[in-house]
């Protein structure tokens, strides 16, 4: 009897640490889920999940890049699983051959035209000087294709003077440098602040809205996932976009709180989001639910300019099914 006794004891020892180590290597073979964005208003939306170690009980890590190019570099080399970027960054990366899906669309555009003059319609640009963003990129490739549809000419009707970035431009317009600007939030709240005497005086969601005749304004920013890794995390996806929907209903009912955490993540001023984040059209909606509205503006953008786009409209494959 005390034989089996320690024959029992014994197997024991030896079963128990076999299965502790099965338990550590299933646990490993599930590495950190690898989520990325871009400071600003295109890494807003996942404030709110940054500071989460883990969801579902899978570990997670958060990157945000000043760059993108860092962005979509790593997204290229297949370092990142789930990104937050501008749509038709993820419509060139699947054109050129990434491993790219969109799964949802989390910003609906967030342009306008700031100054101090007494522009109050489109018409009223004819004979200005407007001062955008780098020529060829979407700020002002939206810009052109709004004046066209109101009847101006970008080349003849007015002076399009372009600066290299959304700050510098911000700089130079708060500054009092220029009456006119193109600009996104967060630098139309950032430069109103600085200079008082600015103000909004046009709508690009608005007016796509009017033009396009559609009930919903662009679609700008998307969650972008790897095709390999969604494929065998489906059921982390789906939690991750169910997570990210409720935090942007949170972020658009909590201004402060939102602007004390893009402070800290994204590198937009608490203050600038707090009297910004209504301009901010942030909003969850799935990608292929959206697909209508991605095509309208891709299409929009490629008939200006094909490379903005990567040179052709994506296919179906483009979009991530659940």
């Amino acid at each position: 009897m005390k034989r089996n006794k320690v024959l029992v004891l014994l197997m024991i020892g030896i079963i128990l640490p076999v299965m502790v180590l099965a338990g550590a290597g299933n646990a490993e073979s599930k590495p950190p889920v690898r989520i990325a964005g871009l400071s600003g208003v295109s890494g807003l939306a996942m404030v709110k999940l940054i500071e989460a170690p883990a969801l579902g009980g899978r570990a997670v890590t958060h990157s945000i890049f000043k760059s993108p190019d860092l962005l979509t570099g790593k997204i290229v080399t297949g370092e990142v699983d789930i990104a937050a970027l501008p749509i038709n960054t993820a419509a060139i990366l699947y054109n050129k051959g990434a491993s790219i899906q969109i799964a949802a669309v989390i910003g609906w555009g967030v342009m306008y035209l700031v100054g101090d003059s007494k522009v109050r319609d489109w018409a009223d640009l004819k004979g200005q000087t407007v001062s955008a963003p780098a020529k060829g990129a979407v700020p002002d490739l939206l810009f052109r294709y709004l004046l066209s549809k109101n009847g101006l000419n970008p080349e003849e009707d007015l002076t399009i003077n372009y600066v290299g970035s959304p700050v510098e431009l911000a700089q130079l317009i708060a500054s009092g440098a220029g009456s006119l600007a193109v600009l996104p939030e967060p630098w139309v709240t950032q430069v109103m602040e600085r200079n008082p005497k600015l103000q909004v005086l046009l709508d690009f969601q608005r007016e796509w809205q009017r033009i396009e005749k559609q009930g919903q304004t662009y679609p700008q920013t998307c969650i972008a996932v790897n095709r390999k890794f969604a494929e065998s995390n489906r059921e982390f996806v789906r939690l991750y976009l169910e997570e990210l929907d409720g935090a942007i209903g949170w972020l658009n009912r909590n201004p402060e709180s939102a602007g004390l955490l893009a402070e800290k993540h994204v590198q937009i001023s608490a203050g600038a989001v707090k009297k910004g984040l209504a301009r901010c059209n942030l909003r969850f909606e799935n990608a292929l639910t959206a697909r209508p509205e991605i095509d309208r503006f891709l299409l929009r953008l490629s008939e200006l300019a094909p490379d903005a786009i990567g040179g052709k409209l994506p296919d179906e494959k483009f979009y991530y099914q659940p």
